[in-house]
C-alpha cells in the first residue's frame, strides 16, 4: 500500500464480520493501515482473537480490540458497544459488514432463517447505529457504512437469494433514514453496493461462478476485497468524501449499473 499512513490517525473503528477471510478483515487492515484503532467484531471467537492478533503485530501504532460479536443479538451488541466505549469514549467511523444469506425460493423459505436474516442484515446494523450516533453526535460528527449488494437490483436473482436481496434493500433505505437523522450531526451515511468477489470464501468454494460471471463485466476483471476496503476509506474520508452521504457507491466492476 502506499495510501498515507496517518489518513486515519486519530479515529476509532468498528467494523463488522471483520475476522473472515475476505471483505471485513481488508476493511479492517485498511484503516489500521491509516492509523486508526480498530475494534475487529466476528461471531467466530477464536477467529476474531487471531485476526486482531495479526492485524496489531502488523500496524503496531494502531490499538486493536478483537471482540465477539453476534450481530443478531442485541444484548451481544450492548457489550460491545459499553466495552468500545469503555475502552475509546466514541466510533468515529462504523462498517455494518456482517450477513448471512440462506438461499432458497420464498415459498420454501424457513421463518427461522427469515428472521435471522432480518436480524443480521438489518436490525443488527440499525441497532448499532442507534447506539454509537450518540457519541458520533457528541464528537462532532463520523460516518457509517453499511455493506450492501449488487442483488437488490435483481431481486436476489430468480429464487437463489430473494430474502438475502430484500434485507439488503432495506439496508439501503436505512442508509438513506440514517443520513437524514445524521447530517444535521455531522454524521455521513452512505452505502457499498458489493457485487463478487474474487477472493472470498464464498468464490473459493464456488470458482465456477467466477468464471460464469465474468462475460458480465465491462471492466473485463473481478472485484478483490482490497477494492472494498479502498472504497470504505474513501468513504470515511472527510477529505475526500466530506460532502457526500446518503449515497449508494458500487463496487462490482460493472456488472449492476444503476440508472
Amino acid at each position: 500500500m502506499t495510501q498515507d499512513t496517518a489518513e486515519f490517525a486519530g479515529k476509532v473503528v468498528l467494523v463488522t464480520a471483520a475476522a473472515g477471510s475476505g471483505v471485513g478483515q481488508a476493511v479492517a487492515r485498511r484503516f489500521a493501515h491509516g492509523g486508526a484503532d480498530i475494534a475487529v467484531t466476528d461471531v467466530h471467537e477464536r477467529r476474531t482473537a487471531q485476526v486482531a492478533a495479526s492485524i496489531a503485530a502488523d500496524h503496531p501504532d494502531s490499538t486493536v480490540l478483537g471482540l465477539p460479536l453476534d450481530v443478531g443479538d442485541i444484548g451481544n451488541i450492548d457489550r460491545v458497544v459499553a466495552e468500545v466505549l469503555a475502552r475509546w469514549g466514541r466510533v468515529d467511523v462504523l462498517i455494518n459488514n456482517a450477513a448471512v444469506n440462506w438461499p432458497g425460493p420464498i415459498w420454501d423459505y424457513p421463518l427461522e432463517h427469515y428472521q435471522r436474516t432480518f436480524a443480521v442484515n438489518v436490525t443488527g446494523p440499525w441497532y448499532l447505529a442507534r447506539q454509537l450516533m450518540p457519541a458520533m453526535r457528541e464528537h462532532g460528527g463520523g460516518a457509517i457504512i453499511n455493506v450492501t449488494s449488487g442483488a437488490v437490483q435483481d431481486g436476489g436473482g430468480f429464487g437463489t437469494e430473494p430474502v438475502y436481496a430484500i434485507t439488503k434493500g432495506a439496508l439501503e433505505t436505512l442508509t438513506r433514514a440514517l443520513a437524514h437523522d445524521g447530517g444535521p450531526y455531522g454524521i455521513r451515511v452512505n452505502s457499498l453496493s458489493v457485487g463478487i468477489v474474487a477472493d472470498s470464501k464464498f468464490m473459493a468454494d464456488h470458482p465456477d461462478q467466477l468464471e460464469r460471471s465474468l462475460p458480465m463485466l465491462p471492466l473485463g476483471k473481478h472485484v478483490v476485497a482490497t477494492d472494498v476496503a479502498e472504497a470504505a476509506a474513501f468513504l470515511a474520508s472527510d477529505d475526500r468524501s466530506g460532502r457526500i452521504t446518503g449515497d449508494i457507491l458500487s463496487v462490482n466492476g460493472g456488472a449492476v449499473m444503476r440508472l
